[in-house]
């Protein structure tokens, strides 16, 4: 089974976003602001998602097997108590 790689990946998600057009139609620039967006977005949902929700979501969308979705969840509040403790949901 091929695995393909991680969209998280910077180089990943940077190359994939290469490949796609703004409305207007031109070559998005700000690729490190849409990235931080992205990190952001993806943090916040984590943490304020309990695991089994996360687990569930995981298996819904075609993914087998058990997710750690716990350390996910753990890390992501982490990372908000230590980069933004004043908005940890």
């Amino acid at each position: 089974m091929n695995k393909g790689k991680n969209f998280i990946d910077r180089s990943v998600f940077e190359d994939t976003l290469s490949q796609i057009d703004t409305a207007e139609g031109a070559k998005y620039q700000d690729i490190a602001t849409i990235y931080g967006d992205l990190s952001r977005l993806v943090v916040g949902i984590i943490a304020t998602t309990p695991p089994r929700e996360l687990q569930d979501m995981y298996n819904k969308l075609g993914w087998g097997g058990n997710a750690n979705v716990r350390a996910m969840h753990a890390a992501a509040e982490q990372w908000y108590k230590t980069h933004h403790p004043q908005r940890l949901p």
